[in-house]
């Protein structure tokens, strides 16, 4: 269940903790994960973290000016090091600090956790030493005879001062388990099929699809007439920015994720049964447990030896169990969403000796309700 691996050379954090590793050897944390503060952890994990793609599984044919988007690499060092020593004060506020603010709360879109997301890697950026931000969420309007109609909106466009270009990028950030629509219960080893099998939790998405969107839709939009003239100029080179974490069952990796351009070394989970998580659970004694409310999905979670307020509890195994138990079984007929929602856990360990200087993110999952893999496997299996 250890899927997060703290060895990842992706922006390590300068002086930064280190957490044993499955050879007792100490590795240095990578910024998402190791910094004291969310507000850094966030903006880091939405900025430097590792893609989920290696390569864009589409033919040439399909989309041939198009690619997985790649920081410019002295940019990036240049960042990397500004926001290791930047004061948390001064960076975007996390997403649970916004919806503390009722103002906020009643009319910011940075609320959804996508939106939020663009919002890090604006700032991002904005701050970056060596490019060139240009616009941000351009809409791109159509005039006809009955008025003008929104064709959609550009993410990103920056100019890479060392090549002379400027690059449109369209951000996504996803949260998807895989699921194998031939398997039967418990079958686990068979090789993906394709990006579809890798649906959202509430089962509205699959992987697959939204990468179509982003490439046949999205990525074009930078290169029509209208969009050359929101922009007052036009755009060489469009690229992916994806984000986020993939889960599979029990934490057990399926063969042929190369074959779908997905990353090596991308983030992922695990996600199973509540009683599969309970099993595994209880033979884990040194770990401790909690629930992950959405503001805390994109980087990873530390907490300190004293929760602050608004901050996941712990909490042991069994009363764990027995609060998943209660809410997959609330039978209101108002609260399908309760019985039929995955809940996103994380598997703490701890820093310093019996947890002295806090707890430390080591694998997050989802424990899906009774019926969810069914209505899974349809989803996938689905044109």
């Amino acid at each position: 269940m250890r899927e997060l691996k703290p060895d990842l050379a992706h922006a390590l954090s300068p002086g930064g903790p280190a957490l044993a590793g499955p050879d007792g050897v100490a590795e240095v944390l990578p910024l998402w994960r190791g910094a004291p503060s969310q507000r850094v952890r966030d903006l880091a994990w939405c900025s430097l973290a590792p893609p989920l793609l290696s390569r864009l599984p589409i033919p040439d044919s399909v989309a041939p000016a198009f690619q997985l988007a790649r920081w410019p690499a002295a940019p990036r060092d240049a960042w990397v090091r500004w926001l290791a020593a930047a004061a948390p004060a001064t960076l975007p506020e996390t997403l649970a600090e916004l919806g503390a603010d009722a103002g906020a709360r009643a009319g910011n879109r940075s609320l959804r956790l996508g939106r939020h997301a663009e919002r890090l890697l604006h700032f991002a950026l904005s701050h970056a030493f060596g490019l060139e931000l240009l616009a941000a969420n351009v809409p791109v309007r159509q005039r006809h005879d009955h008025g003008i109609r929104t064709l959609g909106e550009l993410d990103f466009v920056w100019r890479d001062p060392a090549q002379g270009e400027v690059v449109h990028w369209e951000m996504a950030t996803k949260f998807y388990l895989h699921v194998d629509a031939t398997a039967g219960a418990g079958m686990t080893e068979a090789p993906v099929a394709d990006l579809r099998a890798f649906v959202g939790p509430n089962l509205v998405d699959r992987l697959g699809d939204k990468l179509d969107h982003i490439v046949r839709r999205q990525l074009p939009l930078g290169r029509t007439a209208e969009a050359l003239a929101a922009l007052g100029g036009g755009i060489d080179r469009g690229e992916v920015y994806l984000l986020g974490w993939l889960f599979y069952r029990n934490g057990r990796t399926p063969p042929g994720l190369d074959a779908l351009g997905i990353a090596p070394d991308h983030l992922r989970g695990w996600w199973s049964t509540i009683e599969d998580w309970s099993t595994r659970a209880s033979t884990r004694p040194g770990s401790r447990w909690c629930r992950l409310p959405r503001a805390d999905w994109l980087s990873g979670l530390r907490l300190g030896i004293t929760p602050a307020d608004g901050e996941p509890v712990l909490e042991d195994v069994g009363a764990l169990h027995a609060a998943l138990a209660e809410r997959f079984a609330d039978a209101h007929p108002d609260h399908s969403w309760r019985r039929e929602s995955p809940v996103m856990l994380c598997e703490l360990a701890p820093l310093g000796a019996g947890g002295q200087d806090g707890w430390i993110e080591i694998s997050r999952g989802f424990v899906v309700p009774d019926g969810w893999e069914a209505r899974a496997r349809e989803r996938v299996a689905r044109p």
